[in-house]
């Protein structure tokens, strides 16, 4: 029982929605539901997946007021079946040898072609995720742990599903639902829904290396929020990246490196109150 009260004082912690996961994504506030496939489009709208027809390679971290959030995806071609993705995300907090708080999200997605001609696409995608969350002892009153609660876990698994349909390969609509299955951790009044999200957005690239994307979107119980940005390419090199938000405004930058084969990729997003947070990820394309 104290297990399940102490996951009650926690909801904010247990499995933590990260909208912009990817440097890519951040540098752009996450406006990227209805953009050209990438292999963080695990994290954003697996439909997206289907555009992706080689082995690719992704890793990336950052510090989210000063807890560290790290995450790997890989997808890999399967013909008939589209284009497989997986993904491990994990947050952990720690003080010295102790861990107090560590979120794991395993996920395996995939995107498909439900249609496809020259003129336009249409593609369908999922993601099912296994969530794991662990609390440590509480030090209690006496801080020692003597008083406090006792170590905590729970799992709990969550579907999403994305949609994206492609005309002229200029104009691209999409939609994302997360969680749709409404996944919870503990039982009876203790309960706690994971987070639920609904994005819809629409990109357009007017000529080669020039995407436009606007988007909303919403968290279960929070304001909407609109996300617009812009990726340019500048080279066969060089991409820079912008991008704005409101509820509460923020602002996203960045840059990408693309050399062979290997990507880096850097992003920063501003915040009206809490500090700026930057994330780095590095990639690599296998033909």
């Amino acid at each position: 029982m104290a297990s399940l009260v102490l996951l009650s004082f926690t909801r904010s912690q247990v499995a933590t929605d990260h909208a912009y996961t990817g440097a890519r994504s951040m540098a752009i506030t996450g406006a990227v539901v209805g953009n050209p496939g990438s292999v963080e489009s695990i994290f954003h709208n697996p439909a997206a997946l289907a555009e992706i027809s080689n082995i690719t390679l992704e890793t990336g971290s950052s510090h989210v007021i000063g807890v560290p959030f790290n995450y790997f995806a890989a997808t890999y071609p399967v013909r008939q079946f589209g284009t497989a993705g997986f993904s491990f995300q994990q947050s952990k907090v720690s003080a010295g040898s102790t861990t107090l708080s560590d979120e794991t999200d395993l996920g395996i997605s995939n995107g498909f072609y439900l249609q496809k001609d020259q003129n336009s696409q249409l593609m369908l995608g999922y993601t099912l995720h296994l969530y794991h969350w662990s609390l440590g002892r509480s030090a209690g009153i006496s801080g020692n742990g003597s008083e406090g609660f006792p170590s905590a876990s729970g799992n709990s698994a969550g579907v999403d599903i994305g949609f994206l349909a492609v005309l002229r390969d200029k104009h691209r609509v999409g939609a994302w639902l997360k969680n749709i299955n409404s996944p919870s951790i503990g039982d009876g009044n203790s309960a706690q829904y994971l987070p639920q999200r609904m994005t819809i957005g629409a990109a357009y690239l007017p000529y080669k290396g020039l995407t436009t994307s606007l988007i909303f979107d919403r968290l279960l119980g929070a304001d909407k929020q609109i996300k617009g940005g812009i990726e340019y390419q500048l080279s066969d090199i060089v991409t820079i990246r912008v991008g704005v938000q409101s509820n509460p405004n923020r602002m996203g930058a960045g840059f990408g490196f693309n050399y062979h084969y290997f990507k880096l990729d850097y992003a920063l997003i501003t915040h009206p109150v809490l500090p700026v947070v930057q994330q780095i990820s590095l990639g690599y394309v296998i033909l």
